[in-house]
């Protein structure tokens, strides 16, 4: 018996050399040396790889928690929206000289066996206030599209998207009143947000990307991988999400939370997004007027880590990084930020620029300031030196749809974000009465939806898909919560611990 385990371990062996150990080495030098003449063919392996090994986690994750196929459909296209946004957006076949966007259809298609297989809670969901400014503003788009069809054509329809997606807010109630489904939610957020970071890094390379990224589109085509538009906003509501939330999905270790926010924060440093730095000063005072002191605490801390990181690697360390619009270092951002108070020859556009496209939009809205010009003509006429295509709304949400639906519309707009923070206040109302987990995500839904309307006003997330159904899903997700899981009065709807996790 001995001389059989001799023979095996000799087999192994050649003079004392490990074969195995032997071969793995030779293999990662070979991956080595292929990556050094490649390089960028290893990074496309590696994104295929990470690809695979998220969907699989996905995937792995649905079926555990029992998800219907609505949700896991749903899932598949957010998860997209989220992490590659504008790219996924444009993923579109062609039917003649018709465009199908793929992930839209696929959307629309969850959202319709959401409302058949869940009558009940849709019909519950429907005295929502929320959704009447919904249903108000739908009409009237449909008022407009009756003429602006047969006009514009398939640009009408595309520019109605900021209307016609505020339906998601009917889906993310009805998933807030599956039992089942908010654990998974929130653990798939972490993974949505840690995949992000990740992929936010990759933003130095985005020219090469570009390169090899397959390209689709319904009006231009657009590259599937290396878009990054949102991902600045999306790393700072992830690092608030590990904040607030984190350590309700992942207990242990306790340093993975702290780690993880201070590598969003840097993701931060790397898409150079200015209204995020916005972003971070209005999240701590939410959470002192909140009194969330511990989370305050949090943030407080873990910002000046990041900024040190930056100092020592890049006036230190001398690493040379690019990030969206310039290098990674503490005298960039000093112009980056002094350039929102209006500074010449900053880096970043200018603010004049944003008041000239506003000026621009606001032109539409005079002539037709009651009902507004509907859908189809484009509301600039500024064209991008790039790529040669109209920018058709002025970086402005909220421009965008006075001058599209004017005042009668631009009120029930303004009236459904009143809903918004009605609803929000009930629940910091009811923050004593109910789980504490609940009321915690519903805080970080709150700074969700103030994080993105920061951005709405200096950019137009309302007019993209990839940005609108997810903040429209989350929203009536928060909704639902509020309404079926913080009534004192509904404990029997109050889910127990292992529901929110």
């Amino acid at each position: 018996m001995n001389h059989t385990a001799s023979h095996s371990r000799s087999t192994f062996r050649l003079r004392g050399i490990d074969l195995r150990s032997l071969a793995w080495f030779t293999l990662l030098v070979a991956c080595g040396s292929l990556a050094m003449l490649f390089p960028y063919f290893w990074l496309g392996c590696l994104a295929a790889i990470a690809l695979l090994i998220f969907s699989w986690a996905i995937f792995a994750g649905i079926r555990r928690a029992g998800l219907e196929f609505w949700q896991a459909l749903a899932v598949a296209i957010l998860s997209g929206y989220l992490i590659l946004n504008y790219g996924f957006d444009n993923l579109a076949i062609h039917v003649g000289s018709v465009p199908i966007l793929i992930s839209y259809g696929a959307m629309y298609a969850s959202f319709a066996l959401c409302i058949l297989a869940h009558r009940e809670p849709v019909y519950e969901a429907l005295n929502e206030p929320a959704l009447v400014c919904v249903f108000f503003i739908l009409f009237l788009s449909f008022v407009h599209l009756l003429s602006d069809l047969p006009n514009y054509g398939m640009w009408a329809i595309r520019d109605s998207t900021m209307c016609l997606d505020a339906l998601f807010l009917l889906m993310g109630m009805v998933w807030a009143r599956q039992r089942n489904s908010i654990e998974f939610l929130t653990k798939w957020l972490m993974v949505i947000f840690v995949v992000n970071m990740f992929y936010s890094l990759t933003l130095p390379w985005a020219e090469s990307i570009w390169s090899w990224s397959p390209q689709t589109g319904a009006f231009q085509e657009v590259p599937l991988f290396g878009n990054f538009s949102g991902s600045g906003d999306l790393l700072l509501e992830g690092a608030v999400f590990c904040i607030c939330f984190g350590s309700y999905v992942v207990s242990r270790p306790r340093w993975l939370m702290p780690l993880l926010v201070t590598g969003q924060l840097l993701g931060i440093a790397v898409t150079q997004v200015r209204r995020m730095y916005l972003g971070i000063v209005v999240v701590v005072v939410v959470l002192v007027l909140a009194g969330e002191i511990k989370k305050f605490a949090k943030l407080f801390v873990l910002v000046p880590i990041a900024i040190a990181v930056v100092f020592v690697a890049t006036t230190i360390g001398g690493l040379q990084i690019t990030g969206r619009i310039g290098p990674v270092n503490l005298d960039f951002f000093k112009d980056h930020i002094r350039s929102m108070s209006g500074d010449k020859d900053m880096p970043g556009s200018s603010v004049e620029s944003r008041f000239t496209m506003v000026d621009e939009a606001m032109d539409h809205f005079y002539t037709h300031p009651i009902f507004g010009v509907g859908f189809g003509q484009a509301l600039l006429e500024d064209t991008d030196p790039i790529t040669g295509v109209v920018t058709r709304m002025p970086h402005d949400s909220s421009i965008t749809y006075l001058a599209r639906l004017g005042v009668i519309g631009f009120i029930g707009w303004i009236v459904l974000h009143l809903c918004f923070l009605q609803r929000f206040a009930t629940a910091f109302r009811r923050r004593h009465d109910c789980d504490k987990r609940v009321y915690t995500l519903t805080l970080w839904l709150f700074l969700f939806y103030i994080l993105f309307m920061i951005g709405s006003f200096v950019e137009g997330p309302f007019e993209f898909p990839s940005k609108a159904i997810p903040f429209y899903f989350l929203m009536g997700f928060g909704l639902g919560l509020i309404r079926w899981r913080m009534s004192p009065t509904r404990n029997v709807q109050t889910p127990s611990r292992t529901d929110i996790a």
